[in-house]
């Protein structure tokens, strides 16, 4: 069940007054622009594959994952060696998450992409060439890639999509894509993908867990999640294991539930305590290789018994990202292997003991800015898509350095920052952690607060998981605005007490909608809203909240533009007015003295994704195509530099005067 913390509204007004009619944006003016770089560039690897290429030797085949940014390529790692010996560019792709070897003995797998279509692309050992064999024709339902890729008996390879929801089948020999569709109505994001016998497929997927066994010839499904666990955000990874089908679900947790395949019925048999869920190598029908724990033991690869419960730890397993394989060398010794998210390939031999380890390089892309801010000792500070790595830029050089890493073992991204006098803090996905970095300190990252830095300070508020804005607040204090856990409504405010790092949270100030927004007034702060969930979808209009810090309760709500759903950013302008963009590409003025809105309209320059306010008290920022800046006494708009930004919490500025915002994988600087 969701626990709700709510807080007194004193009042509820939707007061807007006659909307105002902006003016068209003035031309540029004067100024200096410069490209400061890419920041970060990297790739991640989610899944590997064993294969074999054109003379038959053991090959782990895959793709990097950069998904902010053109650059994947696919790879293919000689087992014996351990060497990169293939690196093949996939054009315009973005990365994916599953590889699979087909019964033709070629490696399917499917990239996000530039063109928003679902492709699936084909390795042919034969040949040494990868491409795109087939394409879906969902060209109306926006931005879409097949999310599960999964190789079935008799020639076929079978795909779910995102968002749909749709099952896909791919005929190996005839080329033919065959649409077997919607899984299940009321869900989308078809990920786990596990080929079962008699033409059925296991499709788990999400928001919230959708877990179904679909028959292949009438493309009826029938779902087999236990209403227990009907909360949870995601079947997320699927394995089978003689007649055992494991279904990892994830958030808030992760378990691993286990059903039994009986013919063409299938009963639930409880919970696997210890596996990932993923990284399962079938042994026998009772037993197999898999990452994991054992009781008392650290994470690794272990054998499970799934007969009796047995489980023994045999190694640690830091090179496994995605899939565990296993292969057979030409002198017939047996081997489990796999590359780590960062290219770290390993083998290991569970005859011997033996583990053999090298590190390769793989071609990386620019990864997107998602987050800026100065620090508290004037230099900017940054994050980036799927690095969860902490970069700075020296006002006085331009100069960046790539600090790290901001806590040991989490993943996601920087998605907020904010600073006060010392100490710079940040919200990163997943799980709503939050991070705090002296820059006076050596950087030390961790969990103790008497030596880390960054502290991490762990999840924040109740199911939360997305960190979307960070302000500090006239008070001092620290406040975070969060999205809702995947399939989960309800986002929540946050507040962190410098002095002490504790942490009060407050969830469902806005009802079942999540908070995406956030500026700082006189002992207010403001709070702007978004329907939009993780595969949920909220009630109402976005609301813009204002939040009394001595009391700790809204005492106002409003919706700011009736029909609009997400308030995408906030700023206070030097005289206290504050001004909002909607995703939608309308803008509004919120007069705190009075409780007014004014409606302006739509953005002169077509959107206003991050606003933020500068030292002289004037409103900058990004649109899709320009830098702007706002005077809050004329409610002019004029362009700055014709460089956009798409991230909404990407502007900065330095001493003297300059603005930084990003731009794509690109830091840009603004001298006036």
């Amino acid at each position: 069940m969701l626990r709700w913390i709510t807080a007194v509204l004193a009042t509820v007004l939707v007061t807007t007054a006659t909307a105002g009619a902006a003016a068209p944006a003035t031309p540029a003016t004067t100024g200096t622009v410069e490209d400061l770089g890419v920041p970060i560039s990297n790739y991640l690897i989610l899944d590997s594959v064993v294969g074999a290429d054109r003379d038959g030797r053991p090959t782990l085949y895959g793709s990097t994952y950069a998904a902010s940014s053109p650059g994947v390529s696919f790879f293919a790692i000689d087992v014996e060696t351990g060497e990169l010996v293939k690196e093949l560019p996939m054009p315009d792709s973005w990365g994916g998450y599953h590889t699979s070897i087909g019964s033709d003995g070629r490696v399917y797998l499917a990239t996000q992409h530039g063109d928003g279509l679902a492709h699936l692309w084909r390795y042919d050992p034969a040949t040494e060439l990868v491409e795109i064999v087939a394409t879906s024709d969902e060209t109306d339902i926006g931005h879409t890639f097949f999310f599960g890729v999964g190789a079935g008996r008799g020639g076929k390879t079978y795909l779910g999509s995102y968002p749909s929801g749709k099952l896909f089948s791919y005929d190996q020999e005839s080329s033919a894509l065959t649409d077997l569709g919607t899984v299940q109505a009321d869900r989308l994001y078809a990920k786990a993908i596990a080929p079962l016998d008699g033409r059925r497929v296991f499709v788990g997927g999400g928001t919230p867990a959708s877990a179904n066994i679909v028959d292949t010839r009438t493309g009826v499904a029938t779902s087999i999640l236990p209403p227990e666990y009907a909360d949870y955000s995601f079947a997320y990874n699927a394995a089978v294991v003689g007649t055992t089908l494991l279904v990892q679900l994830v958030v808030p947790d992760q378990r691993v539930l286990r059903f039994e395949l009986r013919g063409t019925r299938t009963v639930f048999a409880g919970e696997v305590p210890g596996l990932s869920g993923t990284g399962i190598v079938p042994i026998d029908a009772n037993r197999a290789y898999a990452v994991g724990t054992c009781p008392g033991s650290a994470y690794g690869i272990v054998r499970y018994d799934f007969r009796t419960g047995g489980c023994e730890w045999l190694t640690d397993a830091s090179w496994v990202s995605g899939q565990l394989s296993r292969t057979v060398l030409d002198d017939g010794s047996e081997w489990l292997v796999g590359v780590g998210s960062k290219g770290l390939f390993g083998r290991y031999n569970p005859e011997t003991g033996e583990v053999v380890t090298s590190q390769l390089a793989f071609t990386g892309s620019g990864s997107n800015v998602t987050a800026l801010r100065t620090g508290p000792d004037g230099a900017i500070y940054g994050g980036t898509y799927e690095t969860n790595a902490l970069f700075r830029i020296d006002p006085a050089s331009g100069a960046t350095t790539v600090l790290g890493g901001v806590a040991a073992g989490r993943s996601g991204e920087i998605l907020s920052l904010a600073a006060t006098d010392d100490e710079l803090y940040m919200g990163s996905y997943t799980h709503n952690v939050v991070t705090v970095y002296d820059p006076a300190r050596p950087w030390a990252p961790g969990t103790d607060p008497g030596a880390s830095n960054p502290l991490d300070l762990g999840p924040v508020g109740d199911e939360q998981y997305r960190p979307w804005d960070m302000v500090q607040g006239s008070s001092g204090d620290v406040f975070l605005a969060s999205g809702a856990a995947y399939g989960q409504l309800g986002g929540a405010l946050s507040r962190i007490d410098p002095a002490t790092h504790s942490v009060s949270s407050w969830r469902g100030l806005a009802g079942d909608q999540n908070l995406f927004a956030l500026a700082a007034g006189d002992g207010e702060v403001y709070a702007g809203t978004t329907t939009h969930g993780d595969g949920v979808t909220a009630s109402g209009d976005a609301q813009l909240l204002v939040f009394d810090e001595s009391s700790s309760t809204v005492t106002h709500a409003v919706v700011p533009v009736p029909g609009s759903t997400w308030i995408a950013s906030l700023a206070v302008a030097g005289n206290g007015q504050v001004y909002g963009s909607t995703l939608d590409g309308q803008w509004f003025r919120f007069d705190p003295s009075t409780r007014t809105v004014t409606g302006l309209g739509a953005f002169p320059l077509g959107s206003a994704n991050a606003l933020a306010t500068g030292p002289d008290g004037w409103v900058y920022g990004t649109g899709g195509s320009a830098l702007f800046r706002i005077d809050p006494a004329t409610d002019a708009v004029t362009t700055l530099a014709e460089v956009g930004g798409g991230y909404y919490r990407t502007i900065a500025f330095d001493d003297a005067g300059r603005v930084y915002w990003g731009s794509g994988t690109k830091v840009m600087r603004w001298t006036p």
